[in-house]
């Protein structure tokens, strides 16, 4: 996607969001506001939650690579991302940003297709614990003696 969007061109209107002038270095230096949108285009475009971006951009590689962080770098935080998509909001900013997005996009012959991160969970498979001999007589209509005490096998 890096070379389908022009990233550079949205700075000038995200750092429109931290106009406020810096009376000390003291307080940490904002996160750059091209990975912040970067985040919230993840974000949007695969419908996940502030707590399973930042999971998903500490767990996969092709995330990273998109944020052009490396493994050692720190993620914004779920607030942190909150925090930036709010003030775009209070803004006035996210149609824009989003519009200008998705029209780059089909510029280069693409669409946005919002996708899912699918959960697999691993899940212990039911064990058969009917004999041989069960499992004949079963198959040939008979209920086991066992089961008559048992409703739910039956």
């Amino acid at each position: 996607m890096d070379r389908l969007i022009p990233w550079e061109d949205f700075r000038q209107t995200l750092e429109l969001i931290h106009q406020k002038t810096r009376k000390s270095n003291a307080r940490l230096k904002p996160i750059d506001v091209i990975l912040m949108f970067k985040l919230l285009i993840l974000q949007r475009l695969y419908n996940i939650s502030g707590a399973e971006l930042e999971y998903q951009v500490n767990d996969r590689l092709s995330f990273m690579r998109f944020l052009g962080i490396g493994l050692e770098d720190k993620v914004p935080d779920a607030t942190t991302v909150w925090l930036f998509r709010e003030q775009l909001t209070k803004s006035d900013l996210v149609q824009d940003l989003s519009h200008r997005f998705d029209e780059y996009l089909q510029k280069s012959g693409y669409a946005t297709q919002a996708g899912q991160i699918v959960d697999a969970t691993l899940v212990p498979v039911p064990k058969q614990r009917n004999s041989r001999h069960e499992n004949a007589g079963v198959k040939a209509g008979k209920v086991p003696g066992s089961w008559q005490d048992t409703s739910k096998k039956l």
